[in-house]
């Protein structure tokens, strides 16, 4: 019989999406910063908590792809893990 301990490791271990290292490198995103993302006219759209944004199939709210992943700037603070950048 496996306990709390064990149960809890197996659920974890199938929780979220692949870190984008893992992630397959198909169609893989263009990796932005917040700042670069709004300077193309576009606009940071974060993740709901489901990692949907992630997903080759997402479409941002205007119908569009997303132009790219939104990622800290160096030794900048960190942005909200799973956001994207979409046009407007």
């Amino acid at each position: 019989m496996m306990g709390v301990l064990g149960i809890t490791s197996l659920e974890l271990m199938g929780c979220g999406s692949p870190p984008a290292a893992e992630r397959p490198s198909g169609g893989a995103r263009e990796q932005l910063s917040a700042e670069q993302c709004e300077t193309r006219g576009a606009h940071v759209v974060g993740d709901i908590g489901d990692g949907a944004t992630q997903r080759q199939d997402y479409v941002c709210p205007g119908g569009s792809a997303p132009i790219a992943n939104i990622v800290a700037p160096a030794g900048g603070p960190i942005g909200v893990e799973g956001s994207v950048c979409c046009p407007k």
